[in-house]
């Protein structure tokens, strides 16, 4: 079975960003939260930033901390390195172009390509790593992966939700746990729940 995709990076967004995720949150420290905030659509192949990227925010959000965070994202040094990266090799792998779009969570980012269908020499689908992406942060110390376990699992299921409300496959997909966030991790298909649907 494979794993859900996912990608660890050691820094997600800049400080900056963080204090105005958690002026949406509203209550605690962003990595406790799971829901969704933001979603946004990318072409990777015409954009060198995120500067031009509509954002569509989640719930009611004041509209000065909507466009706070709107300008964090677009003036964000990171962020353009690993997500435009990531929405171009996607799309390489998936032997088509199409719209990509970007969720983002207080502690972590989406990544779903639309334009995946499937291959045209075959009643297949491109593989999972072509078509979607859950980009968080690695953990090197082992008192944060107790700290981390629920609101990352919280977050695997509010992607898993989003992915399901887009009508994307995602049978036969093992969920990854929070140990998959350890630098140099190593996932055992044997400790993994089966998405059955």
């Amino acid at each position: 079975m494979t794993l859900l995709p996912i990608h660890t990076v050691r820094r997600l967004y800049e400080d900056h960003t963080l204090e105005v995720i958690e002026d949406l949150i509203g209550d605690g420290p962003f990595d406790q939260a799971s829901d969704p905030l933001a979603s946004q659509y990318l072409d990777p192949e015409a954009w060198r930033s995120m500067h031009k990227g509509p954002l569509m925010l989640s719930g009611n959000i004041k509209a000065e901390t909507a466009w706070a965070f709107a300008r964090a994202l677009a003036y964000h040094r990171y962020l353009p390195t690993f997500l435009l990266s990531r929405a171009r090799s996607m799309r390489r792998a998936s032997q088509g172009p199409g719209p990509v779009e970007v969720v983002y969570f207080p502690d972590a980012i989406s990544i779903l390509h639309h334009g995946a269908g499937r291959f045209s020499d075959e009643d297949r689908l491109p593989p999972a790593e072509a078509r979607m992406c859950l980009v968080t942060r690695d953990i090197d110390r082992p008192r944060n992966f107790l700290r981390r376990n629920d609101p990352f699992e919280r977050t695997v299921w509010r992607w898993l939700d989003h992915l399901h409300a887009a009508s994307v496959c995602c049978k036969g997909l093992r969920l990854p746990r929070v140990e998959h966030l350890a630098r140099a991790a190593m996932a055992d298909p044997l400790e993994l729940a089966t998405i059955a649907e």
